[in-house]
């Protein structure tokens, strides 16, 4: 009991405000029944999806970027207690981030309320996926945990990019 007590004292203050926060931010109107899709409508979908974007996640969800601490006044465990509420609040929007599984904690903090500020349109069903690579890797957020780096020209000089897992 002592050791709870004293993990809640050593957290920061709005934590437990934050993640009640994002609790609530949860996508509380259920899409209707998924039925099959022509795929006419699924190619509608898809055009609506990437023109009609008017509004933020945020806007959405209900929570603003300025909501959350700087990831610098958080310890590593706060940050991975609220990132990790974070990214099942966005899979209730049928939302998801991809970030590499080396990038360290204050970073993926960062990059997942950063999408508080992406434009989206909610999806009934399917799911999208945010990504902050630029496949340049002079340009790339993720600096030098990203996966392009591991990427390189074809040998024949051509545009293609192999890929090595």
């Amino acid at each position: 009991m002592e050791v709870k007590n004293e993990l809640a004292l050593s957290m920061h203050p709005y934590i437990p405000y934050l993640l009640h926060d994002i609790t609530a931010a949860y996508r509380t109107e259920k899409p209707c029944q998924e039925r099959e899709k022509s795929f006419a409508e699924i190619l509608e979908e898809i055009s609506r999806m990437k023109e009609d974007r008017k509004y933020t996640f945020g806007y959405f969800c209900g929570l603003k970027k300025e909501d959350f601490p700087p990831s610098d006044q958080l310890l590593k465990k706060e940050m991975k207690m609220v990132s990790s509420a974070f990214k099942k609040m966005m899979r209730s929007w049928n939302l998801q981030c991809w970030l590499p599984k080396t990038l360290p904690v204050n970073l993926v903090y960062d990059l997942l309320i950063r999408t508080l500020e992406r434009k989206i349109n909610p999806l009934e069903s399917g799911i999208v996926q945010f990504s902050y690579c630029s496949m340049n890797t002079a340009s790339c957020l993720l600096g030098l945990h990203c996966t392009c780096l591991k990427q390189k020209a074809s040998e024949g000089g051509g545009s293609f990019i192999e890929i090595k897992l």
